[in-house]
């Protein structure tokens, strides 16, 4: 009788478990996703304003409009900035559709003929 309680128990518990590990797992895979996005943008920015502090150095290089320049580069790094959150939802939710539910295992078990 305890191992038929501990039977129907375990129905629930390990579905609970699955669910949380899936999530689990699409979190984790969203946040690698984000911080990638983050490290790539950030990588885009650094080398475009190293692009821009060299021109500085080269005297046949234009340096007048090297602030607005400079501010272009930061508002495009600022716009990919706010939109990795949307990045990382977007990734999470798709993570937990590619994953797909567990299918309900079946409750009802087959009637004995007789």
């Amino acid at each position: 009788m305890a191992t038929e309680n501990t039977t129907e128990a375990a129905g629930p518990v390990r579905d609970l478990v699955v669910e949380a590990a899936r999530t689990q797992l699409a979190a984790v895979s969203a946040g690698i996703r984000f911080w990638a996005a983050w490290v790539e943008s950030a990588d885009r920015y650094t080398q475009a304003v190293g692009a821009e502090l060299a021109r500085l150095e080269d005297p046949s290089e234009p340096t007048e409009d090297l602030t607005a320049r400079l501010a272009d580069h930061t508002r495009t790094y600022l716009r990919e900035m706010t939109g990795l959150p949307t990045v990382a939802v977007q990734h999470f939710n798709s993570e937990l559709e590619k994953i797909g539910r567990p299918k309900r295992r079946r409750t009802r078990q087959a009637k004995v003929k007789e």
